[in-house]
């Protein structure tokens, strides 16, 4: 067992790990034994995220969660080593180094982008496919309302401060689970502040509306999706539509939408039990 100092206690992971792909040192968590899960956080996030639904999930599987590149405790890149084959490079090279054969992946926003175009192009190497609140087609408003949020993000803050804001954007969070969140995705600095434990050049150049990590049309991905796959949305998300969902699915031959009520974009956190429940749910069944 590690010890989380920024947690305040043990942590909840049996392992940390370290790998290399591309001239990165690329960290990940795991946790139990069995069927190999990787779960995959979104755009500013760390591996620590997936704390808030571990508790939570069941059965007998080995959840692998990766600080992507430029994320967590993870290498940054180049800035142009930043797409989305990078990215799904990392994961092939996380299963190559642990052998782990078959695996399911778990992905929430811009993990989820990054998980749909991986199972695609290794079909083979993919059993099951769960995508959180991610789509080929994302809502102007919720866009519009994500890039509003980060641009009043400082680089560097009071913990207490911002965990404030963080529940002035979103309403369905208490003080003690934004604060919980912060300890996950930044570490302190010297000077008695708080910066984020993401690469800050890819939130300064989407702070000025550059068009990050959004470099491939997931529609062109989805017609190789043949595993089991699940679509789980937030049901008061503003960044994902019930209607593009509805025509995701028609696409896939063996895909399926469940909707997580009192929840928005941040599905995971805003409501971790009935996320694990529909994740479990999709993970034990044999359905398809």
């Amino acid at each position: 067992m590690s010890f989380n100092p920024f947690s305040g206690g043990v942590s909840l992971w049996d392992r940390e790990g370290f790998f290399e792909n591309d001239h990165l040192k690329l960290r990940y968590l795991e946790k139990g034994k069995g069927e190999p899960v990787i779960l995959l956080h979104g755009f500013g996030d760390a591996a620590e995220v997936w704390e808030f639904i571990l508790p939570h999930l069941e059965g007998p599987f080995r959840f692998i969660a990766l600080d992507q590149r430029g994320h967590g405790k993870s290498d940054r890149a180049h800035l142009e080593r930043y797409t989305t084959f990078d990215f799904v490079s990392d994961i092939e090279a996380l299963r190559k180094t642990l052998n782990l054969g078959k695996l399911t992946l778990i992905g929430h926003s811009m993990g989820g982008r990054n998980a749909i175009v991986y199972s695609s192009n290794y079909q083979e190497a993919v059993k099951k496919l769960i995508v959180i609140d991610y789509a080929p087609e994302l809502s102007e408003k919720g866009r519009r309302r994500i890039l509003s949020a980060l641009r009043t993000r400082p680089d560097k803050f009071h913990l207490d401060e911002m965990a404030e804001a963080l529940m002035e954007e979103n309403p369905r969070i208490s003080y003690e689970k934004a604060l919980s969140y912060l300890k996950k995705v930044t570490m302190p600095r010297d000077d008695g502040l708080f910066e984020w434990l993401c690469d800050i050049r890819l939130i300064h150049k989407m702070k000025e509306g550059k068009r990050v990590l959004r470099d491939v049309n997931l529609w062109d991905f989805l017609s190789n999706l043949k595993m089991p796959t699940l679509f789980v949305r937030g049901e008061e998300s503003d960044l994902v539509e019930r209607e593009v969902l509805e025509k995701v699915v028609s696409l896939i031959p063996k895909a399926r939408v469940v909707e997580v009520q009192k929840a928005g974009h941040a599905v995971p956190l805003d409501n971790p039990e009935e996320t694990a429940q529909a994740i479990n749910k999709f993970l034990l069944c044999e359905c398809f």
